[in-house]
């Protein structure tokens, strides 16, 4: 019996125990630590690397808007891109910056014939970048440590992994990659002055590409448009003395332009030389995305109804009708020969993109409520009917148009500025 007891006394000594769980945690505080730390330099790595591919991006898409700053629209919209142009620029961008103190070249190489590239140039359309070297106006650009180039990061501690592991993983090695999409988009404001259509086109056609489309303003309930008193309150009763008052205070000062060998004039001189009318002149504000308009569906007929040009020579015209002047046709009539766009026949305006109710970009429903402006498009007014006709013939020109120095608005409507800013 003493010595079963001395056995089972053995059994129950704990001595060392302690020993050895202190060696347990001690080996798996170890591993926490390693992990710890190698995650913290690996999200420390991509931070950096996100800064390179963000840098990089930006560098690719402002090369594309200085191309386009140089260029015509009729330019703009034939522009193919020099793509060994566009990457020579992104790669000296990214091989300025470093990650895990490595100086970031971006993959870019012929394998067997075919192009392994991580700078994507396309176009950006609000989800998704299209490639192309057409017209582009977006480039993504990725940025990796892996073993595919700049080689991945050496870890601190999580080689230790490698004693207890597979044979098919490494630890000691890290690879690790972050992306960024640039993209010219559009302008967030236009100037005073600019904005000088009192009417305002809907999201939805530029999203269900319905270009070419004629915009029927009587009335205007199917036509995915509508009329605007621009920021001087919701009575469009007196849109007819806004109109004028748009094209009395427009100054044109350009030398040397002319029609027939007549110096075109400014408004206030051209309005009194015409139909022999003074009214308060009025400069058409700044206008910004997320901006409320006042519309109104309705035909504003008395908008196309009076006096009107039948024949124009520069300075004055023939004039045909009574009353006062037909408003849009008149301001039709003066700002064809005064928007710069080489053709007299047409006038290129700029005009708002609104979205539909509810903010649904997606419907076409009257707009007879505020809309709230979403972006800026460039339209072509052919021709603005004379009495007793109350439509107008604009063109709605889904090509890209890009007006040097501005950016940082959406993406709806066709005008972008040449300033490039991260869309993801």
């Amino acid at each position: 019996m003493a010595h079963l007891q001395n056995h089972f006394g053995k059994v129950r000594n704990n001595r060392g125990v302690s020993a050895i769980i202190v060696a347990i945690c001690i080996t798996m505080l170890i591993g926490f630590v390693a992990l710890a730390v190698d995650v913290g330099y690996l999200y420390a790595t991509r931070n950096e690397l996100q800064n390179v591919a963000d840098a990089a991006a930006l560098a690719g898409a402002g090369y594309l808007g200085s191309e386009y700053a140089d260029l015509t629209y009729a330019e703009q919209q034939t522009y193919v891109c020099d793509r060994s142009k566009l990457v020579e620029v992104v790669q000296k961008v990214a091989q300025k910056n470093t990650a895990a103190n490595k100086s970031i070249a971006i993959k870019d190489e012929l394998i067997e014939g075919e192009l392994t590239s991580d700078i994507t140039i396309g176009k950006w359309d609000g989800i998704n970048l299209i490639e192309t070297l057409s017209s582009p106006n977006a480039v993504r650009v990725i940025a990796r440590r892996d073993d595919e180039i700049n080689g991945p990061i050496p870890s601190i501690f999580a080689w230790v992994f490698n004693l207890i592991g597979s044979d098919e993983e490494d630890f000691s090695l890290l690879s690790v990659r972050a992306f960024a999409t640039a993209a010219l988009t559009g302008p967030a404001k236009v100037d005073p002055g600019e904005l000088n259509t009192p009417f305002a086109l809907s999201a939805d056609l530029f999203l269900n590409n319905k270009c070419g489309q004629t915009v029927e303003f009587y009335p205007t309930k199917d036509s995915c448009a509508g009329w605007h008193t621009f920021f001087w309150g919701s009575n469009v009763g007196n849109l007819h003395n806004i109109i004028l008052g748009i094209v009395q205070g427009h100054s044109y000062e350009r030398d040397g332009t002319s029609v027939n060998g007549y110096p075109l004039t400014s408004g206030g001189l051209w309005l009194d030389q015409n139909f022999g009318t003074s009214v308060s002149p009025l400069a058409t504000p700044e206008a910004s995305i997320n901006q409320e308009l006042e519309m109104d569906g309705g035909t504003n007929s008395n908008l196309f109804t009076g006096q009107y040009l039948v024949d124009y020579d520069g300075n004055n015209g023939t004039v045909e009708g009574s009353g006062q002047p037909a408003a849009f046709q008149a301001m039709f009539d003066y700002f064809k020969y005064r928007d710069d766009d080489g053709n007299d026949d047409h006038w290129t305006a700029i005009v708002p993109v609104y979205l539909e109710k509810d903010g649904d970009p997606d419907s076409c429903e009257n707009p007879n409520q505020t809309r709230v402006i979403a972006g800026f498009a460039t339209i072509t007014i052919t021709q603005a009917n004379p009495p007793p006709s109350s439509s107008l013939t604009v063109i709605i020109d889904c090509n890209q148009s890009f007006v040097e120095g501005r950016g940082g608005g959406g993406n709806y409507g066709n005008l972008k500025g040449t300033i490039p800013n991260l869309v993801q």
